[in-house]
Parts: C-alpha cells; sequence; structure tokens
C-alpha cells in the first residue's frame, strides 16, 4: 500500500506535506531487466483478468511493483498505469456504457477522491491490509445478499455509492474488486458492466493523479513505468475481449466471486 507511517507527518498542514513528500518518497527506480519481464508480464495476466472479471490488474500489478521497485511507489505508478489501462476497456466495450450509472457515481466519486488523496497520508499499511481483505473476502456474501430479492441497489444510492469508494480509491487506487457487488447487484452483466466501471474508474485516476502531481509524487521515472506498463494492457484488453463474448452470465459471475476470495486471502496472508 502507498501510505506514510509517521504521525508528525499526518499532523503537518498542507504545505509542509507537500514539501515533505518531495523528500520522504523520492523517485521510484528504473526497473532493471528482470524487474521490467516481471512487471510486464503482470501487466499483460492482470488486463486479461481485468478485461473479463472487471477488475484484478491493478491488485495483481500492486505487490509485483512493491517487490521490484519500492511499496512507496505504488500508488503513483498504478494511477498512471489502470488509467491507460481503463481507456483501452472503455474502448472496446463502449457501445455497452450505462451513463445513468456514470454520471450518479462520479457526482459522489470525484470530489471524495480528490480529498481522500488529500488525506491518504496518515493511514497505515497493516490497517488498510486488514480492512479490505475483509471487505473483499465478505463482498461475495454481501453480492449474494445484494442480488435477493429483499435488498437491491438503485440508481439513486450510487452517489453515495460513489463517495465512499471514491475516498476510499484514494488509498487502495484498485477499488474495483470491492465495487463488483454493487454494479452486479444493480443488473449490469459482462461488457456493460466492464464499461461502466471501467469510466468511473478513470474519473478516479485522473482525479487522483492530478492531486498527487500537486505533492510532487508523478515524475518522469512514475510516468515512464506506467505509459509502459498502460502500454501493455491495450493487448490484453483486446485478448479478454474475446473471451468476455464467449462467457456466459454463470461462469462470469464464478470468475468475479473466485478473485474477490482469492485477493482478500492474498490482502489478509502475504505480508506486506
Amino acid at each position: 500500500m502507498f501510505t506514510m507511517e509517521s504521525s508528525e507527518i499526518t499532523k503537518t498542514p498542507p504545505a509542509a506535506i507537500h514539501r515533505l513528500t518531495r523528500v520522504y518518497y523520492g523517485q521510484p527506480p528504473v526497473p532493471d531487466a528482470l524487474g521490467w519481464s516481471v512487471l510486464v508480464a503482470g501487466a499483460l495476466i492482470g488486463s486479461v483478468i481485468g478485461g473479463v472479471a472487471g477488475f484484478g490488474a491493478g491488485v495483481i500489478l500492486l505487490p509485483l511493483i512493491a517487490w521490484r521497485l519500492d511499496i512507496r511507489a505504488t500508488a503513483p505508478i498504478l494511477t498512471v498505469t489502470m488509467l491507460i489501462g481503463n481507456l483501452s476497456r472503455i474502448w472496446l466495450n463502449r457501445a455497452e456504457l450505462d451513463r445513468d450509472v456514470t454520471l450518479r457515481f462520479l457526482a459522489g466519486a470525484v470530489p471524495a477522491t480528490a480529498a481522500g488523496a488529500m488525506l491518504y497520508a496518515g493511514v497505515t499499511s497493516t490497517s488498510l491490509r486488514l480492512i479490505i481483505g475483509s471487505f473483499l473476502i465478505g463482498a461475495v456474501p454481501l453480492r449474494r445478499l445484494l442480488q435477493s430479492r429483499y435488498v437491491r441497489v438503485r440508481l439513486v444510492h450510487f452517489p453515495i455509492i460513489g463517495a465512499v469508494f471514491g475516498l476510499l480509491s484514494a488509498i487502495v487506487v484498485s477499488t474495483g474488486p470491492i465495487l463488483a457487488p454493487f454494479y452486479l447487484s444493480y443488473g449490469l452483466r459482462r461488457s456493460a458492466y466492464i464499461a461502466t466501471e471501467a469510466v468511473c474508474a478513470l474519473a478516479m485516476h485522473v482525479t487522483r493523479g492530478a492531486v498527487f502531481s500537486r505533492y510532487g509524487l508523478l515524475g518522469r521515472e512514475t510516468l515512464l513505468v506506467g505509459l509502459v506498463l498502460g502500454g501493455i494492457m491495450f493487448a490484453g484488453a483486446w485478448i479478454a475481449r474475446g473471451l468476455l463474448d464467449r462467457m456466459s452470465d454463470r461462469v462470469f459471475l464464478a470468475v468475479v466471486e473466485a478473485l474477490l476470495v482469492v485477493m482478500g486471502l492474498q490482502f489478509l496472508l502475504l505480508p506486506g
């Protein structure tokens, strides 16, 4: 996770945080040959999974970036990478975009993402791993509950959903796994789900990137790695589009639930 542990930093005013983040984070190194191989492979595999399930690329890349570069580089690099990766998913599934859901979600998500990106410095990585891991695993029964005839996500709920997950996305970047039950409960499937989720995520990435730039967290090295990995995702999205056309709703939902559990266990069991 992309966090700062110091209690002193959390108490400083925005201008001081701006100065401190430049020193505390610095710029991540450019990957070596092995690092590039690992990150490129992760981007390709993650984009195929993300193109089919609507999420997964960011969560797969996050530990790889932390391993080959530095954990403090994950959020800025993923912001650039996922921004580009979402463009490919939007283009390939654009005809199925649900504009009503998108507009309402972004009404809450954009301001919350901006606020969260300015406040994320005080959140510890240990707390985040426990919270997100538990939520991911809990998302499976939550989705089934939301799919029941007694509880249903409606259009009017999306501004609130957007605000909550916009704030969360400022810290963990890839909130797709957690958002999946809400989109699916509303009734979005396959291409409609992929396109709508991608547009909403793109807007949050742009907002977060603007704030990160304000605090000096998007340097040349960060942009270089993010742009390369984002370009790789175009190939993965194209492969995934062919798989998506051949997948039934039942198989699609099974893939989504399996990924939620696996990624939740990753957060809970693997060391940070």
